[in-house]
């Protein structure tokens, strides 16, 4: 690519995945509040935030520059499961989840000066029954709370409670690559 790309996000596994697929990138990261207006969608937070994060960098942005903004919001049940707090709510958390069918949405912003465009995708994923001491080695050991829904699926606990995912695997990782490098061949 001949503009450069800036990642806004501190996330290790959106850098791995933007490095995976070949693309040289700077990571950089603002103070951006995740919060939403009150009655958005809950299928639209994950979009609204990924703006929010992209358009921090507007102000600053040259003509040559694209910034990715993306945030990734686990769903169940009508309610939205983001970062855990501590690690009570995290264990809980993952015992909600235990057994059931939940969404990962990831919501992207790719923003240039000129243009803009936003999407999400939808992965389902299917957890089979977890303990509570399955639930609480996981948090102790692997301390998920920069996770939303408290779990990495490429961590132990995908390796034994996720049965199976419906849709793009690397969105619940945390940015649905695929997409993201097709749509920036287009950009």
């Amino acid at each position: 690519m001949d503009r450069k790309i800036i990642l806004a996000s501190k996330s290790r596994r959106r850098y791995e995945l933007m490095k995976m697929a070949g693309f040289e990138f700077e990571v950089q990261s603002k103070n951006v509040i995740e919060e939403h207006p009150v009655g958005l969608a809950i299928e639209l937070i994950p979009q609204h935030l990924a703006q929010k994060k992209a358009k921090a960098f507007l102000p600053g942005l040259s003509d040559h520059e694209i910034v990715i903004g993306a945030d990734t919001v686990v769903i169940l049940g009508g309610k939205v499961y983001e970062k855990p707090l501590d690690a009570a709510e995290a264990i809980s958390m993952l015992l909600t989840l235990s057994n059931r069918m939940h969404e990962v949405i990831t919501g992207v912003c790719i923003l240039s000066k000129q243009k803009e465009l936003v999407f999400s995708e939808v992965t389902n994923v299917y957890f089979n029954e977890i303990t509570q001491a399955e639930a609480e080695f996981y948090v102790n050991r692997f301390k998920p709370f920069d996770k939303a829904g408290s779990y990495a699926c490429q961590e132990w606990i995908g390796a034994i409670a996720i049965k199976k995912f419906e849709g793009d695997y690397f969105n619940v990782v945390g940015l649905p690559i695929n997409r993201v490098y097709h749509e920036l061949k287009k950009f």
